[in-house]
């Protein structure tokens, strides 16, 4: 087999990866909330944050903001997309309050972002939901968003075999 045949099939899974972290990308620009925010509420939130990330086994160190914004980072749209599935599942099985889940959308204006770190901090504090972190597998809240990622990405359909491989790719 020639070399440049052996390298065909790499070449097209790099497209692929690269077009599923693109999709991956925009979906997540897409659901970025937009308003106006100062940098005094947006760290406040990175504050809180950065203390609720250990518990979901990651390093807490989402950088602070410097300049107003008037959309989030898709960055950290994934993170708090991250929490919003884990606070759902907990409402759902009734561990924390429905109280402590929040909408992106409705994240419009420093008093949302000021408010949304409270229920951070709050859940940073929160037996229950510690405890229901360490009783869920590491990977099941990040498998839950990118299987609703996936769902959202393709359609809203399950993803099929090979979309799932490039989905799985693009994580190592």
């Amino acid at each position: 087999m020639r070399e440049e045949e052996m390298d065909q099939p790499t070449m097209e899974m790099e497209i692929e990866i690269q077009g599923a972290e693109d999709e991956d990308e925009m979906m997540f620009e897409d659901m970025a909330p937009e308003g106006n925010y100062t940098p005094k509420a947006l760290n406040n939130l990175v504050k809180a944050t950065n203390r609720l990330l250990p518990l979901f086994g990651q390093t807490p160190d989402y950088p602070t903001f410097s300049e107003p914004l008037t959309k989030l980072p898709t960055d950290f749209v994934r993170v708090l997309m991250m929490f919003s599935g884990a606070i759902d599942d907990a409402v759902g099985q009734d561990l924390i309050d429905d109280e402590m889940s929040f909408e992106l959308s409705e994240i419009t204006d420093d008093a949302m972002l000021n408010m949304l770190a409270g229920k951070i901090n709050n859940l940073v504090n929160s037996k229950e939901f510690k405890r229901y972190l360490k009783e869920t597998p590491s990977g099941d809240v990040e498998e839950e968003m990118d299987m609703s990622a996936g769902e959202s990405m393709m359609g809203g359909e399950a993803p099929d075999e090979e979309q799932m491989d490039a989905l799985f790719m693009e994580r190592m």
